[in-house]
């Protein structure tokens, strides 16, 4: 049985808070057990209804993990999306970029540590390597090579490639997950220091 919906199309209010529970249950069973113990029957018993009551709402484990994936890939770039839109300028603008990010990181354990393991058992329900569209990592980029090239224009960043610095970014951010899982108190607070002071040097336009 799948989820009803109002005359308009769109899903209930009740409809809404259900699966928005059941995709926090989803979060904390993964970030708690991991993926593999992380079983409808778990996040049922943390949401307090049966196995078969979420069928009403996702068709199956794969498509509620996808939508804990939207999620929380959501709520992370509004999250540094609202802290970027207060700078003045791109090279500001990056700075937020990285602050913010791993701000988000170090406030938000349970749900980086989900992302974690989601992005490594990127599988369907049979075990399989589920196929990824090359252009979400296009999306993904855009708003920090926007960034990128805006402080090329304006002569605030020297001459680089926007594609590779921004890819670089990403996995000196992304690398952060990981390393939380084996050092729980890793100083992110220096490692956000080391990393702005890093890539200010990498962009900034030395006059000549």
């Amino acid at each position: 049985m799948r989820s009803e919906k109002s005359p308009d199309g769109q899903r209930t209010f009740v409809d809404a808070a259900r699966r928005a529970q059941l995709v926090r249950c989803t979060v904390e069973a993964i970030a708690e057990v991991g993926m593999r113990k992380a079983s409808l029957a778990e996040i049922a018993r943390r949401a307090g209804i049966t196995k078969g009551a979420i069928f009403y709402h996702f068709a199956n484990r794969e498509e509620l993990v996808n939508e804990v994936l939207v999620t929380l890939l959501t709520e992370g770039a509004r999250y540094m999306g609202e802290r970027i839109a207060e700078q003045a300028d791109p090279a500001a603008e990056l700075r937020a970029y990285l602050e913010s990010n791993i701000d988000y990181i170090a406030t938000h354990r349970a749900e980086v540590a989900a992302l974690v393991a989601i992005a490594m058992n990127h599988t369907d329900e049979r075990g399989g390597a589920r196929e990824v569209d090359a252009s979400v990592y296009g999306e993904s980029l855009r708003p920090l090579e926007d960034i990128l090239r805006r402080g090329q224009e304006q002569g605030l960043f020297c001459a680089f490639d926007t594609r590779t610095t921004a890819m670089t970014i990403r996995a000196a951010i992304d690398a952060i997950g990981p390393q939380l899982s084996a050092i729980p108190d890793l100083d992110l607070d220096r490692y956000t220091t080391e990393l702005v002071a890093l890539f200010d040097r990498a962009t900034k336009r030395v006059p000549a």
